[in-house]
């Protein structure tokens, strides 16, 4: 879905520009070359191996350094030491944009909000001439006919590549300097207002999702009325007090591990959905099952998945991929990535989900998971640990406690989620309407405060 900005007039008169990923422009614009309209443009980076990084000195920014958005990340940032970077040293206004990897990603170098910056071989730099202000050359690479233009260059080989003599060659919609700077004006302006949103939004976002980690820990571990229920410690060292009437057993003992398999007989043909570790979140799919055949399937498609039952990674144990199977149809098929708990009599499925999910338990799972790259727990390790069972009536009230609490979480945080996206979208649609003029901002522009407040 795009949003239109449709509080701005159109321009009185338009002209073809010539180029097709950008369509017609104000009839008083022009569309030259980049190169055209820089004092130094496509400058190459420095190459500079990991083993030169260190924590101080001067910022080596990469294109993993800068987000979708053209914005410097504030952590994971690398330095270096001038007397290696000294010919790459950026200057105010300088615009790098990536030739390779994540093309066109794009960032606007300010000194006094970024510091001494230098940047890598991967990142390509421009320097704005008289006639091109750089906000505005900025805001170009974030519209859609700057896309168009990538589309149109890109070398796709192992990873996608655009060139510095293609970035010269790019054609730009270039209205008068007045004109760019009343289009730049607007857009800081309206991005602050735009960001305040976002950045409540996505408090907001992690506090739902802290909210939905408490509530179901505080659940499966406490029950539904600590304060009136005699407790007893736990008895478990990564646990706290527990209600007194409750067990603490091995998670073997509760629910049947990895019980079924595909064997290695079974007939090519058979058809299957699959579900590999990125298919699942938190207590939610978030992709749905590959059809597959089990002669083309990976090896690791074996393990059976029938209704009822928890899947959980047992593979990177951190990414916390659990996921309660309410499917109906038995054709599901998993990762040997995962472990499968399938409840044993007089268990609560649901239960065994919520427990799964609990941040007590996936802690203590990953705190007994070995490996560097990929830490894992082998199922004999997993098994051992033990987990707090309440009787089965209050399993199964404690789970539909919880599927209620959840399902109210989830819709909110999907709702904030559904916000935040069209505020995006919104965005990226104003700068391109304003940047290849679409609509005339001009007098919206000077209705702006010289000091605004955003």
């Amino acid at each position: 879905m795009t949003h239109r900005p449709l509080l701005f007039p159109t321009y009185p008169e338009y002209k073809p520009s010539g180029i097709p990923w950008l369509g017609d422009i104000p009839a008083h614009w022009e569309v030259p070359r980049l190169k055209y309209l820089c004092s130094r443009s496509g400058i190459y980076g420095a190459n500079v191996p990991a083993t030169e990084y260190q924590d101080t000195g001067i910022r080596f920014i990469r294109t993993t350094d800068i987000t979708d958005e053209g914005r410097l990340k504030d952590d994971d940032g690398v330095f270096l030491p001038k007397e290696l970077v000294e010919n790459y040293l950026l200057d105010d206004g300088d615009i790098l944009i990536s030739r390779s990897g994540t093309v066109g990603r794009s960032f606007l170098y300010q000194s006094k909000l970024h510091g001494p910056c230098a940047y890598a071989g991967y990142l390509v730099r421009f320097v704005s001439g008289p006639r091109l202000l750089p906000e505005y050359l900025f805001l170009f690479t974030q519209t859609r006919a700057f896309q168009g233009f990538l589309r149109s260059v890109v070398v796709q080989s192992t990873i996608e590549n655009v060139n510095a003599r293609k970035y010269r060659n790019a054609h730009i919609p270039l209205p008068p300097l007045h004109e760019q700077a009343a289009i730049a004006r607007y857009l800081t302006h309206k991005d602050a207002l735009i960001q305040r949103f976002l950045q409540g939004k996505r408090r907001m976002l992690d506090l739902l999702k802290q909210l939905r980690k408490s509530t179901i820990h505080y659940a499966v571990i406490h029950g539904l009325d600590p304060k009136n229920t005699p407790m007893k410690p736990s008895g478990i060292p990564w646990l706290d007090e527990i209600p007194a009437h409750w067990q603490t057993i091995p998670l073997k003992h509760w629910v049947r591990i990895n019980q079924a398999v595909l064997p290695e007989n079974t007939d090519p043909n058979y058809e299957f959905r699959y579900i590999d570790i990125g298919s699942i979140g938190t207590g939610v799919r978030v992709e749905e099952p590959e059809k597959m055949r089990f002669e083309t399937a990976p090896s690791r498609a074996r393990r059976i998945v029938r209704n009822g039952d928890t899947i959980f990674s047992t593979v990177r144990t951190y990414l916390k991929a659990v996921w309660f199977a309410d499917d109906p149809d038995d054709d599901l098929i998993c990762s040997t990535g995962f472990a499968v708990f399938t409840p044993r009599q007089n268990t609560s499925p649901k239960f065994v989900s919520y427990v799964a999910q609990s941040d007590s338990f996936v802690n203590r799972v990953t705190a007994n998971s070995f490996g560097v790259t990929y830490p894992a727990i082998n199922t004999s390790r997993l098994g051992s640990l033990r987990v707090p069972v309440p009787p089965l009536d209050e399993q199964a009230a404690i789970a539909e406690y919880l599927d209620d609490r959840i399902a109210k979480i989830d819709a909110a945080t999907a709702g904030t989620s559904r916000l935040i996206d069209l505020m995006e979208q919104y965005r990226k649609s104003l700068i391109h309407e304003l940047v290849t003029g679409a609509r005339d901002v001009r007098k919206a522009a000077a209705a702006i405060p010289d000091d605004p407040a955003p």
